[in-house]
């Protein structure tokens, strides 16, 4: 996929506060910091997660295992905004916001693109049936817990880095999660 170099992005300080918009291209160019959201979908008896096998045409990990969706939060769109997007352009569905489990936010670091990154969760019945782009998307995946979390320490380098960041904090933090309330 080919993505705009002019897609405007809020560079962020250190404490996730707005500085200003700037083009994708300059964000990524000199690792400013910025904002994501990823979203870990799983059946409803948590025994399966959904991974998203990237695009051969993505502009970074091409073909590599990545969360079940995930995205750029645009300049001047909340996370929230981001995340019901970017659920319905990945994976083709349209979810209200309720379905979603706000696990927490991971600081910007170079594991995940310097970007502040809001995690959510998501159970939904294992039969839903996704639309996902074939220019964003190769394959949406449903893969069985214990053996996903198996290939991702003997294989890191088939998964994106943010997404193995992503998964950790999960883990760490699903405890604590809290149903997003409106």
């Amino acid at each position: 996929m080919q993505t705009d170099p002019d897609e405007l992005f809020d560079e962020v300080d250190a404490n996730d506060n707005i500085l200003r918009p700037l083009p994708r291209k300059i964000i990524h160019q000199n690792r400013l910091r910025h904002r994501a959201v990823h979203a870990i979908f799983f059946d409803a008896e948590s025994k399966f997660i959904l991974l998203q096998k990237r695009s051969a045409k993505k502009d970074s990990y091409p073909l590599a295992y990545t969360t079940s969706c995930s995205g750029h939060v645009d300049s001047g769109e909340t996370y929230e905004a981001a995340l019901l997007r970017e659920t319905a352009e990945e994976l083709g569905v349209s979810l209200p916001l309720e379905k979603f489990l706000r696990i927490g936010k991971v600081e910007a670091c170079a594991e995940t693109g310097f970007e502040f990154t809001k995690v959510y969760a998501c159970f939904v019945d294992i039969q839903t049936k996704f639309n996902p782009p074939a220019d964003e998307v190769q394959s949406l995946d449903w893969r069985k817990i214990s053996d996903f979390e198996l290939d991702a320490q003997k294989n890191p380098q088939n998964y994106t880095p943010s997404f193995l960041k992503v998964y950790k904090f999960y883990l760490e933090n699903k405890s604590a999660a809290q149903k997003n309330v409106l």
